[in-house]
């Protein structure tokens, strides 16, 4: 297969919307006595074509001859646009107007191509004939100045050339004007419902920027760095209750160990007969059934001992298929056991994490258990969570957890008695996942 040739190209002349050179003041120099113009935009909008229209009117009332190619992707042009430029080339029999047809690629290009003589004028980048790409959009194009015969005018003629003669592209009239408006007018109304739909159903904007803010907030709060910093006590203590819990799978099973067990798991997960070390407040409801059923859960914590020291798609992969049998075993409690063993690789996932991850924008599902959350999702939430910390000051999972969980108190809209249930809990209720 033949390669295209590499074009070189004279010294360009940068555009910006921010700069005193605005792509509409450089389109319209570049147009101001040129004898043959030709565009291709993805994208006309009205405030482009009533920029554009008295400007090439001017020309074509001078001799010259016009060549457009309008996209209509995505139905982003707008029909009175269209309009527009369809009364101009009825005025002038110089003027072309080609509007392109859907296929499957889109049609994305922003050049205007201007002749003067043998001397060419090309303004290709990013800006389309809309308000905002001539004006008020960050965007960036190059004006390049070239000559009749180089490698780069060649390029640029059979560019358009091949825009000529394909057969995507129909001259517009009535006929064709129409049907488009037809379809953009079912478009618009349809997108509407979608947006008005889509709207609904995400989670509220979050500004990634202000994380700080809620941070600085969160260490200002004293009953938050008190929550912490015993957070960080009880981790110590739920860390020695897992390996004992894990010791246990060398031993036999008997009355000893299993009550050994027992007083174990509760210590880890109620304050009912026990110290309830760890984070997630309602680990109780259902994990007091895993109470009844010792040496499954006695193989499942000597196993996330060891699954713990693998990266986290592949440790929560073998934890999963240990834990989703056992009654009483969810993904928080899961989660929490694989936490505690390695703060540093594996995040806890429950309730109060779904809800604080919304209110930072970041969908979850919201009921999620072994089947929902994949090896691969859940090592995309530890990347989620990770990068947190990172905003954080480099907090560990528990640290970020503990981080999470006051801000979704801080951004759930309550009921009395939620409020009252977190701040008995010492503001660490981890959500009803088990």
């Amino acid at each position: 297969m033949s390669r295209q040739p590499r074009l070189r190209v004279e010294p360009a002349t940068l555009i910006a919307n921010d700069a005193p050179e605005d792509h509409a003041k450089a389109i319209a120099e570049i147009i101001a006595d040129a004898d043959e113009i030709m565009i291709a935009v993805a994208f006309l909008k009205l405030g482009g074509a009533d920029f554009l229209a008295p400007k090439l009117s001017k020309r074509l009332k001078a001799g010259a001859v016009v060549e457009l190619f309008i996209g209509t992707d995505f139905y982003l042009t707008q029909p009175s646009a269209l309009e527009r430029l369809l009364e101009l080339k009825n005025q002038h029999p110089a003027c072309k107007v080609s509007v392109a047809d859907k296929a499957s690629a889109t049609f994305h290009p922003k050049a205007y191509l201007t002749r003067r003589g043998n001397s060419y004028r090309t303004l290709i980048g990013s800006a389309n004939l809309t308000q905002g790409g001539l004006k008020s959009n960050d965007e960036l194009s190059m004006c390049v100045t070239h000559t009749k015969g180089d490698d780069f005018t060649r390029a640029l003629l059979d560019t358009f050339n091949r825009y000529r003669v394909g057969k995507r592209f129909q001259d517009i009239d009535p006929l064709v004007l129409q049907q488009y408006a037809s379809r953009h007018e079912i478009n618009e109304r349809e997108r509407k419902k979608f947006e008005k739909a889509r709207d609904a159903a995400l989670p509220a904007g979050f500004d990634l920027r202000v994380i700080e803010a809620w941070y600085a907030r969160y260490l200002a709060d004293p009953q938050a760095v008190s929550d912490l910093a015993e957070r960080k006590q009880r981790r110590s203590e739920a860390l020695k209750v897992q390996r004992r819990i894990a010791a246990l799978k060398d031993g036999r099973l008997d009355q000893a160990s299993r009550i050994a067990f027992q007083d174990g798991l509760r210590d880890l997960m109620t304050s009912k007969g026990g110290r309830h070390l760890w984070g997630s407040g309602d680990i109780h409801r259902r994990g007091t059934e895993a109470l009844s059923h010792p040496k499954p859960m006695i193989e499942l914590f000597a196993s996330a001992q060891a699954a713990a020291q693998r990266p986290p798609r592949e440790g929560y992969e073998m934890i999963r298929k240990l834990a989703d049998p056992i009654p009483g075993v969810g993904l928080n409690m899961a989660t929490e056991i694989l936490c505690n063993f390695a703060p540093d690789r594996y995040a806890i996932y429950n309730g109060n994490t779904v809800g604080a991850l919304g209110a930072l924008g970041i969908a979850a599902p919201q009921f999620a258990n072994f089947q929902a959350i994949g090896p691969a999702r859940y090592e995309g939430l530890c990347a989620t969570i990770k990068a947190l910390g990172a905003r954080l000051g480099g907090a560990n999972f528990s640290e970020s957890d503990a981080f999470l969980n006051w801000l979704y108190w801080k951004t759930k809209k309550a009921k009395p008695h939620d409020q009252r249930a977190a701040s008995s809990r010492h503001g660490t209720a981890g959500g009803d996942l088990g």
